[in-house]
């Protein structure tokens, strides 16, 4: 269970999306039918980072910390410099989470930049194997270290936030639904907006994977309505390549606590005319059945090093 703190009032805020009831196309999930070409045509990002010195966070790392029931203060905090954006990413990962800094590197830099810039903060901490966004920020609890979570998560912050409206409560998408005869699987059942977001895992299978959403062996055109109206909301965002064009300002930098020495000097903040992202919240939900892949974290982590020595990566 989550502390009542400000993920749990954010949560209390939200208004209640109503369940779809819908019959579904996939009973085990879409990681299963996605996530092996995801890892294999979803390709990464090349990047660099830099460790924080310990004893201050991001004020929603310190947050999500407290909601989380873990301390601040056993947080790496670290900003990460992709080659396709000027402004770096700050993670915070929590010392246990089963996600390492170069997995969290590596997944959400395999997305497309024009996803990626729809976020301000990725945090890391420990659990069963859930994630959720808040405020503009994804936080991935546990064992959820796969392309097709870090599409969801990231897609809830392109949906709230791209169009200047949430684009799945929209009447072109609430339609487009009833439309359909199917919803993804029982996930995207739960409500409008997981809907929305799992149809944008199938929509970026169509676009990463040979031959499409033919190639997923099933008849995906029972909600067919459903891509097509996420298509016109986001498409122009999901595919690969390209440079950000936008970006949140950074939250403000705090300390993690009364125990970091007062001589303690916090990181440079770089004054920033960055806009700040309204308020958003999506509560956590577990994933089932989850496509990992040993052989690409380990390539993960050569093309990390190499990057990081200023070399070219061979892997």
């Amino acid at each position: 269970m989550f502390a009542l703190s400000v993920a749990g009032a954010l949560a209390l805020a939200a208004p209640a999306f109503a369940a779809l009831g819908r019959p579904i196309l996939f009973s085990d999930g879409l990681s299963p039918h996605v996530d092996s070409s995801f890892w294999a045509h979803l390709n990464p990002t090349q990047s660099t980072w830099s460790q924080w010195d310990w004893g201050y966070t991001p004020q929603t790392c310190y947050n999500n910390a407290n909601s989380n029931g873990v301390s601040p203060y056993d947080f790496e905090i670290f900003a990460v410099k992709y080659t396709d954006c000027s402004n770096a990413w700050v993670f915070c990962r929590h010392h246990n989470a089963s996600l390492s800094q170069i997995d969290m590197i590596d997944l959400f830099g395999r997305l497309p930049v024009h996803e990626r810039q729809w976020v301000r903060h990725i945090i890391a901490v420990p659990g069963g194997g859930s994630a959720y966004m808040s405020n503009a920020d994804v936080v991935f609890q546990g064992p959820v270290g796969t392309p097709s979570v870090f599409q969801h998560e990231v897609g809830h912050a392109v949906d709230f936030y791209k169009n200047s409206v949430r684009s799945s409560g929209t009447s072109q998408f609430i339609n487009a639904i009833n439309a359909d005869s199917c919803v993804p699987d029982s996930y995207a059942n739960s409500n409008e907006v997981e809907d929305y977001t799992q149809v944008g895992v199938l929509a970026m299978y169509d676009i990463v994977n040979p031959g499409g959403l033919d190639g997923i062996g099933a008849n995906w055109r029972c909600l067919v309505n459903q891509k097509n109206a996420l298509d016109g909301f986001q498409r122009d965002h999901m595919t690969p390549g390209g440079a950000c064009t936008r970006r949140w300002a950074d939250d403000v930098t705090v300390k993690m606590g009364p125990a970091v020495p007062r001589q303690k000097r916090a990181p440079i903040e770089q004054a920033s005319d960055l806009p700040v992202p309204g308020p958003s919240y999506v509560a956590p939900h577990s994933f089932q059945n989850l496509v990992f892949n040993a052989t690409e974290q380990l390539k993960a982590k050569l093309r990390q090093a190499a990057w990081q020595k200023g070399e070219a990566a061979t892997v």
